[in-house]
């Protein structure tokens, strides 16, 4: 046995120094980089969603691309509204943005492989993060008293809490960022965010998750959200910790064309530390 793992940590220091050496060779250059980034400033369109796969290459990709990439797309709730997806990958990797694409375009430059991938994008009828000043901010406490909360300067400020307000901001949801609602709930009342006029499309897509990673870890209560379209119960989803940034779809088809009031209802049995952030859009 005494032999067994002498040998054991051997083979792992042999694996290891292995590993030292032949992975700064497959690592892309710089050269390989300017490459990337020409090829695909060649053929950019304005609306083109630029990844990188694996998505850890992020950073590098956009010291070279940043300036193509604003801060609306940066954030982006998901990538169904985006045709044109540029994909700059490396050791064989694929960004999810592309899966349901088509590649009519790839090139190689040393380490990265670029390859523009085209595919059925969404049509956004309302993007409910885009226009968050159009709504209707309140909170209604235990005994159906609607409290207004008013719009001043960043926010809707709802009054006597300071932390009962609704903004648009970059948060942080899975160690990634995303350009949402943000809200907090409130112990024995409901934020109730509604948007009057919404056109809606074949669905209305819906992102969910707890901004702030060290609000994760401070506290493991969930958030309600209730969704209604015209006074009627669409969908109503339960956020935790593990959640991470979820997708929910409600079916919109048979409105389709339709103009009718949306209304976000965020409660939590357990609000301390909980910052919820969430995304919509009424789209076909």
């Amino acid at each position: 046995m005494a032999l067994a793992a002498v040998a054991a940590v051997v083979v792992l220091a042999v694996v290891e120094t292995l590993v030292a050496v032949i992975a700064p060779l497959r690592a892309p250059s710089d050269r390989d980089w300017g490459a990337a980034e020409r090829a695909v400033r060649a053929g950019f369109q304005p609306g083109d969603l630029i990844v990188a796969a694996p998505a850890w290459a992020d950073p590098i990709m956009r010291m070279h691309l940043g300036d193509l990439i604003p801060i609306a797309t940066a954030g982006r709730m998901d990538a169904a509204r985006y045709a044109r997806v540029w994909e700059i990958s490396q050791r064989g990797a694929r960004a999810p943005e592309g899966r349901d694409g088509r590649v009519v375009a790839e090139t190689r430059h040393g380490a990265l492989t670029v390859r523009r991938i085209e595919r059925a994008a969404a049509a956004v009828s309302f993007d409910f993060v885009a226009r968050w000043n159009e709504a209707r901010v309140s909170r209604v406490d235990a005994s159906g008293a609607v409290i207004p909360c008013p719009f001043q300067g960043d926010r809707f400020q709802c009054p006597n809490i300071g932390f009962n307000y609704l903004k648009r901001q970059i948060v942080e949801v899975d160690t990634t960022l995303r350009q949402a609602l943000l809200a907090q709930p409130v112990e024995r009342s409901r934020v109730v965010v509604e948007f009057p006029a919404v056109p809606l499309g074949r669905e209305i897509a819906l992102a969910t998750g707890l901004s702030n990673v060290w609000m994760r870890k401070a506290a493991k209560g969930t958030v309600d959200l209730t969704v209604t379209i015209d006074g009627r119960p669409a969908v109503q989803v339960t956020t935790a910790n593990q959640s991470g940034w979820l997708i929910t779809r409600v079916d919109t088809a048979a409105r389709a064309g339709q103009t009718a009031a949306v209304r976000f209802e965020i409660s939590s049995p357990a609000p301390y530390a909980r910052y919820f952030a969430f995304a919509a859009e009424a789209r076909s």
